[in-house]
């Protein structure tokens, strides 16, 4: 009993301190689990913004290249739109002649049909005084018409003559005339070709 109470005087202080250290310890791990939790929710927090900065960061890429794609599509808008320019005052300048001409089809029309229906029978000078006959009197009618029209000027197609002569057609005046004669003509028209 004497060993007991001797031992127990030893180990009662201790068994006490074990006590007060365990009741230290369980406040110590519950105090420990609520940080744990509280670094849990902040390292959501973190990997939210983490993901979140991420996807700013690949947004900004995007709009960053479409902010280049913009600027080169507006480069080559400023291109067109400037080689166009150039289309704008051709297609003034085209739609300015076609109206001139248009007020100028019936005379030159009456030239141009009459030399292909009539002169075909006819030496090259007589077809000269010819047209300038019709000229006159196209202009005593007041009948507007090119200056100096002609057969040849109104229906010369120059790639077709350059095939022609390629292909021996003589080169003059006479001959290019009976060709585009024959061409144009409807019927075998009637003529005199040397």
């Amino acid at each position: 009993m004497l060993s007991y109470h001797e031992l127990l005087k030893i180990v009662g202080p201790k068994r006490d301190k074990v006590a007060e250290m365990n009741a230290k310890l369980a406040i110590v791990r519950s105090s420990l689990a609520e940080k744990r939790k509280r670094l849990r929710e902040v390292e959501e927090k973190i990997e939210a913004l983490e993901r979140m900065y991420r996807e700013k960061v690949e947004l900004e890429a995007s709009l960053l290249k479409q902010i280049s794609d913009c600027m080169v599509k507006l480069d080559r808008a400023g291109k067109i739109i400037s080689g166009l320019e150039g289309e704008k005052t051709r297609w003034t300048s085209t739609v300015e002649r076609l109206e001139k001409e248009y007020g100028l089809l019936i005379g030159n029309s009456l030239v141009g049909a009459g030399m292909v229906a009539y002169s075909g029978a006819f030496t090259a000078q007589f077809r000269t005084e010819m047209e300038s006959e019709w000229r006159e009197k196209i202009k005593e009618l007041q009948i507007d018409f090119y200056d100096n029209v002609s057969m040849k000027g109104l229906l010369e197609d120059p790639v077709r003559t350059k095939m022609w002569t390629a292909a021996t057609l003589p080169n003059d005046n006479l001959s290019i005339e009976n060709a585009i004669i024959m061409f144009k003509s409807r019927r075998w028209p009637l003529m005199i070709d040397p």
